[in-house]
C-alpha cells in the first residue's frame, strides 16, 4: 500500500522533510497516511500539494544535501513547473519578490 504522503514525496524529486509534506497535504484537505488512488493522484488537491511543495523549494534558502543543490536556474524551472500546475487547477501563479537595491542614505 502506497500512501498519499509517499507518493507526493516521490513526485517532488528533491528532499523535503516529512513534516512539511504532511503540512502541505493537510492544507489541501488530504490525509498523508491515506492510500493513494488514481482519483487522488489526479485531484486538484493532490496536484496543488505538489505545486506547494515545489514552490517551497523555490523559496527555501540555498542548500546542498546529498549531492543535490538548487541553482538559480533550477529555481526558475521549478517555479515554472509549479505555476503550470497552479494554472492547470485554476489557481493563481506565484511570483518571487525581486531583490531590492537601495542606493544612498536613508
Amino acid at each position: 500500500m502506497r500512501t498519499i504522503a509517499q507518493t507526493l514525496k516521490d513526485e517532488i524529486d528533491y528532499p523535503i522533510k516529512d513534516g512539511k509534506i504532511e503540512n502541505m497535504l493537510m492544507r489541501r484537505g488530504l490525509d498523508g497516511s491515506g492510500e493513494i488512488s488514481a482519483e487522488v493522484l489526479n485531484s486538484p488537491e493532490f496536484n496543488g500539494a505538489v505545486a506547494d511543495c515545489l514552490y517551497s523549494l523555490v523559496e527555501a534558502p540555498n542548500f546542498s544535501e546529498s549531492d543535490i543543490s538548487i541553482s538559480l536556474q533550477d529555481r526558475n524551472l521549478i517555479l515554472k513547473k509549479a505555476n503550470a500546475i497552479y494554472a492547470s487547477i485554476g489557481e493563481e501563479e506565484k511570483h518571487l519578490d525581486q531583490p531590492k537595491v537601495y542606493v544612498g542614505w536613508s
